[in-house]
């Protein structure tokens, strides 16, 4: 069995990358391309927040992700859907359109943070218009109550026996599950591994390198200052290495004396500074190196 995931959380969804087949990052909403009736189980923990539909007309996310994701499930798949149980008035049409449901509460330890429950269902080709209503009225029903009064009417997750299911294979395969970003954790090996780093950093390279001829030898500080001021800019070779330096000197001003005199006017000494700095880049490794 092969399993998929999208998360919207970087390092989660490198994390997840080791525990299933395939994990897309990004915005699951917006970036995300799934093909239609692929998946047997469909594990639905969306963000618990309002949202904008249409431009305009506000539409709790719940609802949004469980109307964008209902079309990859097949018939007779099943659905896990984890939402605060007041929002089940939200998603109660669609989940009684399209499913024989049943609605858990999370344990009372775990239950006061969100208040979350559990949404395990069937998707149903055609539900019957009465189960239908019957169905969207008991959901709207568990919404309105208080919590105390939610948790005592619903059986909790710890307190059923474990039931084993069959998930159904996909009749239709999976085309298409892709992600309309670029990861860059994905995408740096592939780089990496096609030699664009190497073809880059070529084209970078100078092709020739600087030739400066003093008239005297001259001493270490007045190679420094001749470096940080940017006249042996260009690529040289040190112990094997190729190198690219640039040398640039920045102004800055500091405070001398500041002196206030018995009117309260004052002055400010200033003086001028002139700080050298040498950036060096190794073309084996694309390290930049910085010298002040």
């Amino acid at each position: 069995m092969t399993t998929h995931g999208i998360e919207l959380d970087h390092q989660r969804a490198h994390e997840a990358r080791s525990r299933l087949t395939k994990v897309l990052w990004g915005d699951a909403l917006t970036e995300m391309q799934v093909s239609p009736n692929a998946f047997g189980l469909l594990y639905l923990n969306p963000p618990y927040d309002d949202g904008v539909s249409d431009g305009a007309k506000s539409q709790r996310l719940e609802v949004q992700f469980l109307r964008r994701y209902l079309g990859t499930l097949q018939q007779g798949g099943y659905l896990v859907l984890v939402i605060p149980y007041y929002i089940l008035k939200h998603c109660a049409k669609p989940l009684a359109r399209y499913f024989k449901v049943q609605v858990l509460g999370f344990p009372k330890d775990e239950f006061q943070a969100f208040r979350q429950c559990i949404v395990f269902g069937r998707k149903k080709l055609l539900v019957p218009k009465e189960e239908t209503e019957q169905t969207q009225t008991h959901l709207k029903e568990l919404a309105a109550m208080e919590p105390d009064d939610f948790m005592d009417e619903v059986e909790t997750l710890e307190c059923i026996a474990p039931v084993s299911i069959t998930v159904p294979t996909p009749v239709k395969p999976l085309t298409t599950f892709m992600a309309r970003n670029i990861d860059p954790l994905e995408a740096i090996p592939l780089v990496r591994k096609a030699g664009i780093v190497k073809n880059v950093l070529a084209e970078l390279t100078p092709r020739k390198n600087n030739e400066i001829r003093p008239l005297t030898p001259l001493e270490n500080g007045h190679l420094a200052l001749m470096l940080a001021g940017g006249y042996m800019n260009g690529a040289i070779e040190k112990d094997g290495r190729q190198l690219v330096i640039k040398g640039v000197v920045h102004k800055s001003e500091k405070v001398i004396n500041v002196r206030e005199n018995d009117s309260g006017e004052g002055s400010i000494t200033t003086r001028d500074q002139y700080i050298p700095t040498v950036k060096v880049i190794d073309m084996q490794t694309a390290e930049l190196i910085t010298v002040q």
